[in-house]
């Protein structure tokens, strides 16, 4: 699961203070070092300058908690002019604003990981957005973090509506040598009430049935309560094949050579009346990605208005799509899962 911690816009050094003061507290409750804490600030602040620079006051800052891995990750995201020649701005002694150049540079350095994503004012297309987004993670225990790292990589990205303390969606995955697994559910409604159905759900992980019979073991436990829609997912890093069932009104699609095919779910309600959900079975080479999400992100999105985007890191992915093609009016979840053969970014 992931969780979010704080949001704020950074209009200038106050913002910064106040910023890096969550973000020190956070550090500590979770066990990082002080050298972890030390990077941290500085990958903050390097973020957080070139929003006061550059977006005008357009952009936010989020400060997230993710359970698995354990792990801090910082995400920006602005409308400003965005950058042109994004591979250029990430190399050291790059600057459009009489500084040393070493912003990009610096955070791909200190960060356990990360990312950066960028369409210009001037040369993207009638896309809805223009502008500079960042993602870095810092690992909770670096030295442990590859052995506990899940055979296929995924992003996540959870957030309640109107960021209730409670979500009505539900995102779990379990990671089982080769496998990794997941349960995506969104029960009926939103808040504390949608929340107490979907959450005791995770444990029905932990059964090692197939995905149509855990969904119908699923259904059965929700009857005669309020309801969800929902589906599993799974991926065979070994077999390279990705296989999903599902129930309701979710969105799923498989994303491969820069096109997107949506996966078909069962129609009805989990608990209630529904066809039967049936299990699809897809090959899953190094280059395809699972993209899963509730109805509280939106359908009308296409791989063509992001490019260059498909091939981050499935955490920037999770964290971009959720702030840029969410509703305002209900809890929203986004799932990213792709091969472990796909090459790091540059």
């Amino acid at each position: 699961m992931t969780k979010l911690l704080l949001e704020q816009i950074i209009r200038d050094e106050s913002g910064q203070v106040l910023l890096r003061s969550r973000l020190r507290a956070v550090a500590r409750r979770m066990g990082f070092s002080s050298a972890a804490r030390e990077r941290m600030e500085l990958v903050c602040n390097e973020m957080t300058s070139n929003q006061i620079k550059f977006s005008a006051g357009t952009g936010v800052v989020q400060l997230w908690e993710s359970a698995w891995p354990a792990a801090i990750d910082l995400f920006v995201l602005d409308y400003g002019p965005g950058i042109v020649d994004l591979p250029a701005a990430s190399r050291d002694g790059y600057t459009t604003a009489g500084t040393m150049g070493k912003g990009l540079g610096a955070i791909k350095r200190l960060a356990d990981n990360s990312a950066f994503y960028s369409q210009s004012a001037r040369t993207s297309a009638a896309t809805g957005w223009h502008g500079m987004s960042v993602w870095a993670r810092f690992y909770q225990d670096r030295s442990v973090e590859p052995e506990a790292a899940p055979p296929a990589r995924v992003g996540m990205y959870l957030r309640a509506y109107q960021d209730d303390r409670y979500n009505g969606d539900g995102l779990f995955v379990q990671s089982r040598g080769q496998r990794t697994r997941w349960l995506h559910l969104d029960g009926l409604g939103h808040g504390i009430a949608a929340a107490e159905v979907v959450h005791p759900l995770r444990q029905m992980l932990d059964m090692d049935v197939s995905l149509d019979e855990l969904m119908g073991a699923i259904s059965k436990r929700l009857r005669g309560g309020r309801g969800a829609v929902g589906l599993l997912g799974e991926v065979d890093a070994y077999a390279g094949t990705a296989s999903l069932c599902g129930v309701g009104d979710m969105l799923a699609y498989h994303v491969n050579e820069n096109a997107r095919h949506e996966i078909a779910l069962a129609p009805g309600i989990l608990g209630h009346a529904h066809r039967r959900a049936e299990l699809q079975t897809m090959t899953f080479p190094a280059w395809d990605m699972i993209i899963t999400a509730s109805d509280g992100i939106r359908r009308n999105w296409l791989i063509s208005t992001f490019p260059g985007l498909w091939c981050l890191h499935p955490q920037m992915i999770a964290l971009f799509l959720g702030q840029i093609v969410s509703r305002g009016n209900d809890d929203k979840s986004l799932f990213v899962i792709c091969s472990p053969q796909l090459p790091e970014e540059e």
